[in-house]
């Protein structure tokens, strides 16, 4: 099991690099809000508005703090992240966010089939927007 969950955190540590890459062609999207089918072509589309949306309360990346691995059979695995927003301000207070992942191993490796954010995050973000501005 260690192994696997070294791989599945060097999996995930490449989203940065990565983006949309890995994820499946199709997958589905949920959060507190809503529950959606996306295309991989749909998110690369939206992840620059993501950055913007990130940037403009001074986050400037994300870092994976934990994650717990269960495997589900020879194809598939359940994953569950915490990752630390990092700002630019130091001083900000910090922001972890949580998602789980059911990843399907394909012959080019893992790749995401159904994304789940625990929080809306955009609600999160425009919170933390007020916030900063009171």
């Amino acid at each position: 099991m260690p192994a696997l969950e070294e791989e599945f955190r060097q999996f995930f540590e490449r989203f940065d690099t990565s983006g949309a890459d890995v994820f499946h062609e199709q997958f589905l999207s949920l959060d507190p809000a809503r529950a959606a089918v996306v295309t991989r072509d749909q998110l690369r589309a939206v992840l620059p508005r993501r950055a913007q949306m990130f940037g403009s309360v001074g986050a400037t990346g994300t870092r994976l703090r934990d994650l717990d691995a269960r495997p589900l059979d020879e194809l598939h695995a359940l994953v569950e992240t915490h990752w630390d927003v990092d700002f630019a301000d130091e001083n900000a207070e910090p922001l972890t966010l949580h998602a789980t992942y059911l990843l399907r191993r394909t012959d080019d490796g893992w790749s995401v089939v159904v994304y789940l954010n625990h929080q809306d995050i955009g609600g999160v973000i425009a919170n933390r927007g007020q916030t900063a501005s009171t």
